[in-house]
């Protein structure tokens, strides 16, 4: 309420794992896009990653599959990397070095 002078009551686009909405910064009157984290996706995709990883740990037990593949290893990568994806003031900082 701060920021903007308006915003849309829905979204204009969707983002990866967030929406898109169309704002007017108060300061300046000039049009923005605000990027927000969809409803739940980080309670949802934590629980996925969790359970997911605990079928990478029962897998450990059958040789067939753990010697082809660190499956624990792998989504502790993933989730390493997802977590950043919604990191949106590091998003914004390197934005923001790109553009200098």
């Amino acid at each position: 309420d701060e920021l903007f002078s308006e915003i849309t009551p829905e979204p204009v686009a969707a983002a990866s794992l967030g929406q898109v909405y169309k704002a007017i910064l108060r300061s300046s009157g000039e049009s923005v896009a605000v990027k927000v984290q969809r409803p739940g996706v980080l309670e949802t995709v934590s629980l996925d990653l969790y359970l997911a990883r605990e079928i990478g740990m029962i897998a450990k037990n059958f040789p067939a599959l753990s010697d082809r593949l660190d499956a624990v290893s792998l989504l502790d990568e993933f989730a390493y990397r997802f977590f950043q994806e919604l990191d949106y003031n590091k998003e914004c900082e390197n934005g923001l070095k790109i553009r200098e």
